[in-house]
């Protein structure tokens, strides 16, 4: 077989994968969001950004990752700064302005008050200040519920932020999804409780620009691949266990 038609074949058993050979992926990831997306001794870490990583090796990719707040990473994908954003829930807003790969997860939002809080109930959030994600499942669900307007949400930077406010108490609650609050609370030694889960699961799934038809269909194929070789469960083992008492989960 000559040489070219090698390489043809080549490009017809894996789309896309020999034309991306020593090229990099600019993959948004945010900054405190635990053990999703953080920084480890100043590195990205988490399950999102060992996803990602492993998705570009098979597409012959390496993967360079470009850290900050949630607000700012989703605005370097829509103005095309980066090629994608790691572990994104999809939900009827996002699919308005980026297509996705297929779910490789599924996250749960929760809502969390402090150990000691007497709230049994949404109504006793109303007219308190209480912090989410902007777009997250539970505020979309207040918003249908018509409740939302009876309960401040602020954001704030982090996870972390959200954390320490709560356990400070200057803020009644916190959204966040339920392994964030649980490592967060266990790194920090924090006392929380969970007031509600309505939550019934939210896909997660990279996030592209709606231009990127082909990269999408490669990516699907690599996640297709994590799946039935195990690499994926293999990853959600790694950072959803929990890790040793005092010791911070390591890439």
């Amino acid at each position: 077989m000559s040489r070219l038609l090698q390489i043809l074949t080549l490009i017809l058993l894996c789309p896309g994968m020999a034309a991306a050979q020593g090229k990099t992926l600019a993959v948004g990831v945010a900054s405190g969001f635990p053990p999703y997306q953080f920084a480890v001794d100043g590195q990205p870490a988490g399950f999102d950004v060992d996803v990602a990583r492993a998705v570009a090796a098979r597409l012959g990719m390496e993967a360079r990752f470009v850290q900050g707040d949630w607000d700012s990473v989703v605005s370097m994908l829509r103005i095309g700064r980066i090629d994608i954003i790691a572990g994104m829930e999809v939900n009827e807003f996002r699919l308005a302005y980026f297509d996705f790969t297929a779910p490789y997860s599924r996250r749960h939002d929760a809502v969390f008050v402090p150990a000691n809080s007497t709230a049994s109930g949404v109504e006793d959030l109303f007219g308190r200040i209480i912090t989410g994600d902007r777009h997250s499942y539970v505020e979309l669900l207040w918003r249908k519920e018509g409740i939302l307007s009876r309960i401040r949400v602020t954001q704030t930077k982090t996870k972390e932020d959200a954390l320490r406010l709560l356990a400070e108490g200057k803020t009644a609650a916190a959204i966040m999804p339920l392994e964030v609050g649980r490592y967060l609370a266990r790194e920090s030694g924090t006392g929380v409780k969970v007031l509600t889960t309505p939550d019934p699961g939210s896909d997660v799934a990279i996030a592209l620009r709606k231009d990127r038809n082909r990269l999408q269909v490669d990516m699907d194929a690599a996640l297709a691949a994590m799946q039935t070789s195990g690499e994926l469960d293999s990853l959600a083992r790694k950072w959803f266990s929990p890790p040793d008492p005092g010791k911070p989960a390591r890439p």
